[in-house]
């Protein structure tokens, strides 16, 4: 679904409950035993679901990560999440006057209401040190071999974290296999302790650039966090 206006995103922000949804205990489990070990815990997702940043806040607490890292390109996304970890607040009149082509409007689903939901409630909470944007602009005339945006992805993440983790990183559920060669976490693993995650939903619909029901087939991670219903985010949009 789309909020086609600065006032109707910043609505679906304040309306988007977290802490509603439980997440699977022994998935939750794995991790913990996971993260001490891990500089990045990668969790895949299918894009454009209401309940993802739900799954996202219970395993924040849960595993005590305080960076939190999105798909979302660093050079138009920085300047939206970096000012609101200094102020506690978002712009969202300033964010809508980016052109209609920014990443911000793409309406694929990997930025949604839930997502500044969930920034907001962690900073709220003190629960938050740093957020990192770790995907970049497609390059023009075409974005070329999946595997070379996978390893910049892993590189960024990389370059940013520091070697200050644990990092909690969210991609589609496709950068999230480890036994791939090429995709992100399989980089990130080859230079860094990773662990990764899928949230797998049973049934229901998302949005990505339209609404999509979700079907089985989707890519697993050796860890699964089932869920049993899924509902279509709110994302930005601009005529």
């Amino acid at each position: 679904m789309v909020a086609s206006s600065p006032g109707r995103f910043a609505a679906a922000v304040r309306a988007h409950a977290l802490g509603q949804t439980a997440v699977d205990r022994d998935g939750v489990d794995r991790l913990r035993a996971a993260v001490p070990d891990a500089g990045f815990v990668v969790v895949g997702e299918p894009h454009g679901v209401r309940e993802t940043p739900d799954v996202l806040y219970a395993l924040v607490t849960a595993l005590g990560i305080r960076t939190i890292a999105f798909e979302w390109s660093h050079e138009e996304m920085d300047g939206v999440v970096q000012p609101f970890l200094e102020s506690g607040s978002f712009d969202f009149e300033q964010m809508w006057s980016l052109p209609a082509s920014a990443e911000l409007f793409y309406g694929d689903g990997r930025i949604t209401a839930g997502h500044f939901a969930l920034l907001r409630r962690l900073r709220d909470e003190q629960l938050l040190d740093r957020v990192i944007n770790f995907d970049r602009l497609d390059p023009e005339p075409a974005p070329g071999d999946w595997r070379v945006r996978d390893r910049e992805m892993a590189e960024r993440l990389l370059d940013e974290c520091g070697g200050q983790g644990p990092v909690l990183a969210v991609a589609g559920a496709l950068h999230a296999q480890i036994e791939q060669p090429g995709t992100m976490a399989h980089v990130l693993a080859s230079r860094a302790p990773t662990c990764c995650a899928t949230i797998e939903y049973a049934t229901g619909s998302g949005w990505s650039r339209g609404a999509y029901e979700i079907t089985g087939g989707r890519p697993s991670a050796a860890i699964r966090l089932p869920m049993p219903q899924a509902s279509p985010a709110v994302v930005p949009g601009k005529s």
